[in-house]
């Protein structure tokens, strides 16, 4: 083969070469872009949840049965008071009833609850409408036990059935007093399972038996059918 060739041929493979590493840094900008673009849209809503947290616990100032705090899933609400519930059963007490009407109503006020695309800044609409993503909030209220057998002659007839009425029961008072629509709340029931504590004390016990309230509110990509 000829150096006039061997030259050619070189050319064309530095040319195909370079046009390769162009076309992998374009989708590495895209990819980046995007990542930017979605981080955006994050953090906005991570604004609307921070809003709603100050709202709820300048509302729920002063309450013995429920506590808040904002985590990186949202706004958790923590209802483990000993007298929460009427002993060794699932009904709400009055107490707690009040405090969960007071929250409800809350819950009804905030934002998140009822965003229009109007309420959505132009920017992070139009990246959510490119990615085919839509506002979406919820309630879910989830129980849980200390791992104590229940008796068996005892119609709750086990931890599992126990955490999951106790759940269903706080959504029931939220849902009623808030006003919010039946698809906005989830509920569900672990027993013993998932301990935020050893089971080994009654320190332990305590801090197991409750139930939790997590308020979500993002942008989700769209289902499409």
């Amino acid at each position: 083969m000829s150096a006039l060739a061997l030259k050619a041929r070189s050319s064309w493979l530095f040319s195909f070469g370079d046009l390769v590493t162009l076309l992998i840094t374009f989708f590495i900008m895209m990819i980046v872009l995007n990542k930017g673009e979605i981080s955006q849209v994050q953090k906005w809503a991570e604004g609307q949840l921070d809003q709603a947290y100050a709202s709820l616990e300048q509302e729920m100032t002063g309450a013995d049965y429920i506590s808040l705090s904002r985590t990186a899933n949202g706004i958790s609400i923590n209802i483990s008071h000993k007298e929460a519930f009427v002993k060794g059963g699932y009904e709400l007490s009055d107490a707690l009833e009040v405090e969960l009407n007071q929250l409800g109503k809350a819950l009804q006020s905030l934002k998140i609850f009822h965003l229009s695309r109007s309420d959505i800044p132009i920017k992070i609409l139009r990246i959510a409408d490119a990615d085919s993503l839509s506002w979406r909030s919820e309630v879910s209220v989830v129980g849980y036990t200390d791992n104590d057998q229940i008796a068996p002659e005892s119609s709750l007839r086990n931890n599992w059935f126990l955490s999951t009425m106790r759940a269903q029961n706080v959504m029931k008072s939220l849902y009623q007093s808030s006003g919010l629509a039946q698809s906005q709340f989830g509920v569900t029931g672990y027993g013993k399972y998932r301990p935020i504590a050893s089971n080994e004390s009654a320190e332990g016990k305590a801090k197991n038996r409750r139930v939790q309230v997590m308020i979500s509110a993002t942008f989700e990509k769209s289902i499409t059918r």
